[in-house]
């Protein structure tokens, strides 16, 4: 496959070294004091402190959206348990993330990519397709302010 360009999964070593970034991510994303345990937002902060049982189904759906939106041929679908497939509007609507918590959590992305010396132009590619669905997943709370 000379003269052929990697795409961004090959680049980030695939879906294990993807699902190291996830997880660390996830993991962290507990502790934010905006979008985790201890965040102003009742919703977040009751997930985050009990529905934990949910993580491990959660990292695995973080991880096929990443291996996805990089060009790996994991498929990623939205769903709610027992509910039909759902876009990312949806997925996140009960939630009423602000623009702010988002940030927090892209943040959470930006240092475990980092963490894991994810190199400045792959990271940026990663941290670009997140960046691109911030509308979708903060119109739960726009809606709610509105």
């Amino acid at each position: 496959m000379e003269g052929t360009e990697k795409t961004l999964y090959d680049r980030l070593g695939g879906v294990f070294a993807i699902a190291a970034v996830v997880n660390h991510f996830s993991d962290n994303i507990l502790e934010n004091p905006t979008a985790g345990k201890e965040s102003p937002n009742p919703v977040l902060r009751d997930w985050s402190n009990n529905q934990l049982d949910r993580l491990p189904g959660l990292k695995f759906m973080r991880t096929l959206w990443v291996c996805a939106a990089a060009g790996g041929p994991q498929k990623y679908v939205a769903t709610r348990p027992g509910q039909t497939p759902m876009g990312l509007e949806n997925a996140h609507r009960n939630f009423r993330i602000s623009p702010e918590e988002f940030d927090a959590v892209a943040g959470e992305l930006k240092r475990s990519l980092d963490h894991f010396g994810v190199p400045d132009e792959e990271k940026n590619e990663v941290l670009g397709a997140f960046m691109a669905h911030k509308d979708e997943v903060t119109a739960g709370y726009r809606a709610a302010a509105a």
